[in-house]
């Protein structure tokens, strides 16, 4: 028979192993939130601006993932989806008084029409002609609105941008003070677009996407629709990025054409996935985690005094981790992360066990 002491014990072994299985693989995603959660209300706001654009960065990084990453197309025009979503938005809010909260997923809607006219031709045609559309649909955007004064009779203001007169600071018109609120906003935007593309991830929807990138002949010898499976992962893909553009005017009060069309932009966020890992859920947020800062940091204390020495070094640490590590870091930091937590868990297990057998056997003495 077990003493009273000894079932104590089991039964608290037990507790502690059901803990360590509960945070097994969540330990640094559940101190991830935390963190996210405090962050910007121990910094300056200049440090607030740059979370932000980290933020912001990873959220359209991860809604261009959903097309390129996980089905192995390439496009290097997704800026054009935000200035749409942007544009769209900003005109209803100007002549309409639409809400952006609203006007926000009527400019989704409009942006994912449109990914699906440009992709349903591309998509059934073999070759880089989708990476080529998407460049061409984004020049000639900019070019158009660069050089047009108006849109359906509403002004635009052409090269100049429109710029969004003060509410107030009124929530319901995406107006607020500080940066706060804005950092909330996007990094909500951010955890809803993860968790879409964790979904997927582990969907047959996701599968269906994979077999496509792994082998798109293989896949559909074996039944797989490519241009459906495609155009629904470019439609979620625009969709989701539409929202980017619609806060990127809010927050900055402005958008021209030159900036939000720009073909400089959409490299930028496909780099960010590229060197954060294509195709992985958390890959376009370790891609901003990791170059963003730097850019905006560089930016700042050398693009004045040195001009150009922060993109160069820009280029020095992006072609080191493209050379060490050509399936981006991803992988690296997952592995460290469960390494860390292995030893953390492993630890704090051992230390209570440690501590029930001793007081166990002051108990019994």
């Amino acid at each position: 028979m077990k003493s009273k002491t000894e079932i104590q014990m089991n039964r608290d072994r037990a507790a502690g192993s059901g803990v360590g299985k509960v945070l097994e693989g969540k330990l640094f995603l559940f101190l991830g939130i935390a963190v996210a959660l405090i962050l910007p209300h121990l910094f300056s706001l200049y440090t607030q601006h740059i979370f932000i654009l980290v933020l912001f960065y990873a959220f359209a990084a991860s809604a261009w993932n959903i097309v390129c990453g996980y089905l192995g197309v390439l496009s290097l025009g997704h800026a054009v989806y935000i200035g749409i979503g942007g544009y769209v938005s900003t005109l209803l809010l100007t002549y309409l008084e639409m809400s952006p909260w609203l006007g926000m997923f009527a400019g989704a809607a409009i942006t994912g029409i449109i990914g699906l006219m440009v992709g349903f031709p591309c998509f059934r045609l073999k070759g880089p002609y989708f990476t080529l559309t998407s460049i061409a649909l984004a020049e000639i955007l900019r070019i158009w609105v660069e050089n047009n004064e108006t849109l359906f009779g509403l002004e635009i203001k052409g090269s100049m941008g429109l710029l969004l007169k003060q509410t107030g600071f009124q929530a319901a018109l995406f107006d607020f003070k500080g940066k706060i609120p804005y950092y909330y906003i996007i990094l909500a935007f951010l955890a809803i677009t993860l968790l879409i593309v964790y979904l997927i991830d582990h969907s047959k929807l996701g599968f269906y996407f994979v077999a496509i990138r792994s082998d798109p002949a293989a896949a559909e010898s074996l039944g797989i629709r490519l241009t459906k499976y495609k155009l629904i992962a470019m439609f979620i893909s625009v969709f989701i990025i539409a929202f980017a553009g619609t806060f990127y005017a809010q927050y900055f009060r402005y958008i021209n054409p030159t900036r939000i069309f720009g073909v400089d932009l959409s490299i930028r966020i496909a780099l960010l996935a590229m060197v954060g890992g294509q195709g992985k859920v958390f890959g376009p947020l370790f891609g901003a985690v990791l170059l963003v800062p730097v850019t905006e940091l560089l930016s700042q204390y050398l693009g004045g005094a040195l001009p150009g020495l922060h993109l160069f070094i820009y280029g020095v640490v992006m072609m080191l981790v493209v050379y060490f590590m050509p399936q981006g870091i991803h992988d690296h930091v997952m592995g460290f992360f469960r390494r860390v937590e292995g030893l953390l868990l492993r630890g704090r297990g051992s230390a209570a066990a440690a501590g029930k057998e001793s007081s166990g056997k002051e108990k019994q003495a």
